[in-house]
């Protein structure tokens, strides 16, 4: 009698093959059996679906897109073949010719993703169904066990790669484009400093994970200790060896988050506590001068409450509930009974990015007056100057410092101390390009073919654009805002044709939301009433701001469209 074969499921594991998961994928898939019209339902299904979302992105995209004579709105619209096209069609070569390339329907495939009106409606209410049911966040943020966000990149950071290893370094440079080992520009900028007399303080400052990572363990005795990427402590060394001083504020956060309990950052943010800011600004200050006695007092408190950023990063509907709004209090510096201001006469200056903007920076949603540079004047008892810009602390302050002394404003002048401020995650991911620090010539001495509305008067230009700099996805970075820069070319002021070109700064991206701006492509024709640049400046320069790929035109003036 024969027997019938064993269940291979029922066998032990080492005497049955183990498929590979495309294996059983391809198994089952050969296998399906489908009901006699569910073949067919099926795809009829999918093609309306793919249609509605073409159909819906086509109509809002025509609702909400520039006006353009050459160009159609809707992502898709740019797939078709146009009528007059169609019309010169005599083979069947010519219609193969007609056919979207792959690069076209990669582009197109990405605008639909990011425009989207079923994208737009549904995303947030599956992220909010995610959220609630398992916990899970998304490709930007991570959930903890207790509710408290943390950016995907920073832990990128803690547990990647050592961002001293040269394979990574090189990696990054060929795929990236961009300088990977900081140790370079670090000696280049004390070099430099150092020939004016100056000194130079780095002030890495931890990001969550390597303070509180504790928060992501599996069980609820929290593991406490101070996390940082493999080649920190490396690199620190290294740094202090050639003489640079640097204020790590790690162990300072660490210590007073075991002796209080009390975390050092916001549970829904990627930056600090206030306290904790308060806390670094004041050692800091030890640094440069002996400590007072007694220590200042401290400004009266002011209460504020906000969503972080990393709410805003998964991308859930403005009334969502499932994080409320986190209370925390500020403590507002003044001069006399004035809002404090930026000094550039004094002797020390910052450069810092979003960890000294977060509650300086009303945008940010934290309140203003109160950030790391009003912290550090604070404790020092005098001005302090700053330069300030959210987000590439690597390389951002420094190219502002670089653009301000080859204009010819000696932002150095009279400094004995530069404080530079970065998060840690900028050793791993920042571009630390060397960026030489030359004083030039004032503008007005300077022969130039670009055009800048005069200092103080609102002009109305026309011109097309011949360049834009890269706008960020809305979800795809932890700030609300974005300024792009636009150059244009055959402008017109005022009805006169001045000739040559016009660099503008402008908003690419308010709220999360993009903008009419972040949509234009080289090509298309724009009408602005602007302003120079340095009429807003002092409002506008402390945002994320992403610059041409010429570097050349980062010394010419530039203009500010609203």
């Amino acid at each position: 009698m024969n027997t019938p074969p064993a269940d291979p499921l029922q066998q032990p594991r080492s005497t049955r093959s183990v498929l590979s998961r495309e294996e059983e994928a391809q198994r089952d898939l050969g296998t399906s059996i489908f009901a006699p019209g569910a073949r067919f339902l099926l795809l009829f299904g999918f093609l309306i679906l793919i249609c509605a979302g073409m159909g819906a992105a086509w109509i809002s995209g025509g609702a909400r897109a520039l006006p353009r004579e050459d160009k159609p709105a809707s992502p898709c619209a740019s797939l078709f073949p146009s009528a007059a096209a169609l019309g010169q069609v005599r083979s069947p070569g010519d219609l193969w010719r007609l056919l979207p390339s792959p690069a076209a329907t990669r582009a197109a495939e990405k605008a639909l993703e990011e425009n989207s009106v079923l994208v737009g409606k549904l995303r947030p209410l599956m992220q909010s169904f995610l959220v609630r049911v398992f916990r899970e966040g998304n490709q930007q943020v991570v959930i903890a066990r207790g509710g408290g966000l943390f950016f995907r990149k920073d832990l990128d950071y803690v547990n990647g790669k050592s961002f001293l290893d040269t394979h990574h370094i090189r990696e990054r440079f060929v795929n990236e484009n961009v300088a990977g080992d900081p140790l370079p520009a670090i000696y280049e900028f004390q070099k430099e400093l150092a020939a004016r007399g100056i000194r130079l303080i780095l002030v890495p400052v931890p990001v969550k994970p390597c303070v509180e990572g504790h928060q992501l363990g599996a069980t609820q005795t929290p593991g406490f200790h101070l996390r940082q990427n493999a080649a920190f402590a490396q690199c620190l060394d290294t740094l202090r060896t050639r003489g640079i001083e640097v204020f790590d504020a790690g162990p300072l956060l660490f210590e007073r988050l075991k002796k209080s309990g009390r975390s050092q950052y916001l549970a829904t943010d990627t930056h600090w506590t206030p306290d904790a800011m308060e806390a670094v600004a004041r050692a800091v200050a030890g640094e440069i001068l002996p400590p007072k006695n007694p220590p200042p007092e401290a400004p009266a408190g002011l209460s504020v409450r906000a969503h972080g950023d990393t709410v805003a990063l998964l991308g859930l509907s403005k009334e969502q509930t499932v994080f409320p709004a986190e209370s925390v209090e500020i403590h507002p510096v003044l001069s006399g009974a004035d809002r404090w201001q930026s000094s550039p006469s004094a002797e020390v200056l910052l450069l810092g990015d979003s960890f000294s903007n977060i509650y300086s920076l009303g945008q940010m949603g934290w309140g203003e007056g109160a950030g790391f540079a009003e912290q550090l004047s604070a404790a020092l008892g005098q001005p302090v100057d700053a330069i300030l810009r959210n987000s590439d602390g690597a390389f951002a302050t420094r190219q502002m410092l670089q653009q301000e002394l080859a204009l010819g404003r000696d932002r150095l002048a009279g400094k004995k101390v530069v404080v530079w401020e970065f998060a840690v995650r900028e050793l791993s991911f920042g571009d630390w390009k060397l960026l030489p620090l030359k004083l030039g010539q004032p503008l007005a001495s300077v022969a130039s073919g670009f055009y800048c509305p005069p200092k103080g008067k609102r002009v109305l230009i026309e011109g097309t654009v011949a360049g834009v700099s890269s706008v960020p996805r809305p979800g795809s970075v932890p700030y609300k805002e974005h300024i792009m820069s636009v150059r244009l070319a055959d402008v017109v002021a005022e009805g006169a044709r001045v000739g040559g070109e016009c660099l503008v700064y402008t908003w690419s991206m308010r709220e999360q939301q993009l903008s009419g701006a972040a949509r234009l492509r080289p090509g298309d024709h724009v009408r602005w009433e602007v302003c120079a640049w340095e009429d807003v400046q002092s409002t506008r320069e402390k945002f994320q701001r992403s610059e041409l790929d010429d570097p050349a035109v980062l010394l010419e003036a530039f203009a500010w469209f609203e």
